[in-house]
Order: C-alpha cells, then sequence, then structure tokens
C-alpha cells in the first residue's frame, strides 16, 4: 500500500512485523494542501493478509494499494472518494472497497478523536469473475458477517498489545488469517440488497444510524429516533428488522458500547470508566459493565487497565 501527497514523520515505534506481530507507530501526517493530522497506526501481518488499526484527530490522504479494503469504522467518520464517487461510514457501517487508488479522509467525533479497523486482503478468487459487476465501494454493514469481523478485529487489537498474548503464535496467525479471509469471501456473496418493505427503508435505517452516532450521548427513544427520519416508530422497527436484524434500541447499544470501548481503549490522562459510560450514553453504570462484559468478554476496567500499561 502506497501513499501520495505526503509527509510522514514517525513520532514512536514499538514491536516489529514480524508474522503475528503487533508494530505500532504513531506519526504527525502533513498532507499537501489538505488537512494535516496526529495518527496512531497499528499493523498485523499475516501472510497475504494484513489488519490495521488508526486512531486519529483526522486526516486526508490519497492510498493505492492491490489488495482488496475492508473498513470499519468505530468512532468519528470515514470517507472515500474515488472515479467521482464518494462514499462515507460511520459506526456500524463497514465499506468494501476494491484495488486501486482512491481519496480518503477521516473526521474526528466529539471525543476529537476517529478509530478505524480495517482488514487488506488478496482479490479472493471467487470475486474475479464478479469484479467488473461489482461497484468500487459498497457497504455491507448489515451482513452478520460484518458483524462478526468487527467483533473480531477489535478483540484481536487489544489481545495482540499483550507481548504474552497466545495470538502472537504462528498457529494463531494462521487461524486470524484464515478468520478474515473466509469474512471477506462471504461479502462477495451478497448478491443483491436485503428486502425491505419500502423502497425509503434503506435509506431510512442509514439516516437514522447517522443520527444515533450524532446523538448516542442522549437520551434517545425509538419514537425520537423515528421523529428525526420522518418515519413512525413501527415502521422503523420494522426496517430494521429487515434490514439489519436487530432492533434500534440493539443497534444504538452496540453504538454506545463501541463508543465506550474506543475511548477506554485510548485514554486520555485521568479517564475512568464512569467517564467513558457517561460520555458513550450509558446512565446506568452496573448495566454498562454487564453489557459491556458479554460483548467484549472482559470488564471495563480491565480493558482501562491495559490501555494504560
Amino acid at each position: 500500500m502506497t501513499y501520495t501527497g505526503m509527509t510522514s514523520v514517525e513520532l514512536r515505534a514499538k514491536d516489529d512485523l514480524s508474522p503475528g506481530k503487533l508494530s505500532e507507530t504513531m506519526h504527525r501526517v502533513d498532507f499537501h494542501d489538505t488537512c494535516d493530522g496526529i495518527a496512531r497506526v497499528s499493523r498485523v501481518n499475516l501472510g497475504e493478509v494484513f489488519l490495521g488499526e488508526v486512531v486519529t484527530d483526522g486526516f486526508d490522504s490519497v492510498t493505492e494499494t492491490s489488495r482488496v479494503t475492508v473498513l470499519l469504522p468505530v468512532t468519528g467518520r470515514v470517507g472515500l472518494q474515488r472515479n467521482g464517487v464518494t462514499q462515507k461510514a460511520t459506526g456500524a457501517d463497514t465499506l468494501l472497497v476494491q484495488p486501486g487508488i482512491r481519496q480518503n479522509y477521516m473526521r474526528a467525533d466529539r471525543s476529537g478523536r476517529a478509530r478505524t479497523l480495517a482488514a487488506f486482503v488478496p482479490l479472493p478468487p471467487c470475486a474475479t469473475a464478479r469484479k467488473t459487476q461489482l461497484p468500487a465501494m459498497m457497504s455491507v454493514g448489515a451482513s452478520a458477517e460484518a458483524r462478526s469481523l468487527r467483533g473480531f478485529l477489535d478483540y484481536a487489537f487489544a489481545e495482540l498489545r499483550n507481548a504474552d498474548s497466545p495470538l502472537r503464535r504462528p498457529a494463531a496467525s494462521g487461524a486470524i488469517e484464515a478468520v478474515v479471509t473466509d469474512a471477506v469471501q462471504a461479502f462477495y456473496g451478497i448478491a443483491a440488497p436485503l428486502p425491505s418493505t419500502d423502497a425509503t427503508c434503506p435509506a431510512r435505517v442509514r439516516a437514522a444510524r447517522d443520527y444515533m452516532h450524532a446523538h448516542a450521548d442522549e437520551a434517545l427513544t425509538v419514537e425520537q429516533i423515528a421523529r428525526a427520519v420522518g418515519i413512525g416508530p413501527r415502521a422503523l422497527q420494522a426496517a430494521f428488522r429487515d434490514g439489519l436484524g436487530m432492533t434500534p434500541r440493539e443497534v444504538l447499544a452496540e453504538i454506545r458500547l463501541e463508543r465506550a470501548r474506543s475511548r477506554l481503549l485510548s485514554p486520555e490522562r485521568g479517564t475512568t470508566v464512569t467517564d467513558a459510560a457517561l460520555d458513550s450514553g450509558f446512565a446506568h453504570l452496573g448495566r454498562f459493565a454487564g453489557a459491556y462484559r458479554q460483548r467484549y468478554g472482559e470488564s471495563p476496567s480491565q480493558t482501562l487497565r491495559r490501555a494504560i500499561r
């Protein structure tokens, strides 16, 4: 993967790029005639696949890669432009991007940071016959594979930051590569948009999710969200059920959990579990802790302690 139109100054490096090892660098990125920024880039090489995590206050770039890219924004938003077509993604969205050159940007949320997970995979054999039919960029965020891959990558990066993690063993590296490759191959099997009860429902679902991301720290109700996107509560419930297989409340809970986890994984000085929970929209700390442990397999305080170390 190459970058053009930029000067990157490495400020900090840790570990190496041996298979299965985590390389973590901090860059001050000065882009020509575009937005400058600070970016912490974490990367794991797994044979033909490599995984990335970027935490930044925002920047623009031009990227060229020969691999298929899967982008999974956690906080903030990402945007791509290619051949005059623009694609944006936030929160639960997932973008499948074909090999080639594109313009990229990342923008921070209210916390002042953006965090995006990424997987870079060789073009699957199953895509060869279909690549001319697929758009250069497409959203696959409504699929079960996207939700699974998001949780898997989030876990993998958190675990690989531990020097003694079993995931750093060669056999585990091969297993991680297989899981990621299988998910990307499954994305190419998505032949048509998911069904909906109304032609406007996919757009309404996207608008509702965008509204949830923008107001996740507020005491939202389904009625509020529905009113914001110009649809009734029952119609909104049906659109989410048909399009995502989840209720609006479940999606909102996922958004809040992902936001809280991002705060805990990249804490500022003095950050507490209570801060992360309240800033992410959780009013009941006990329920937050229970949902967090069920989702990520550890308590919020364990995540924070590991990040501080």
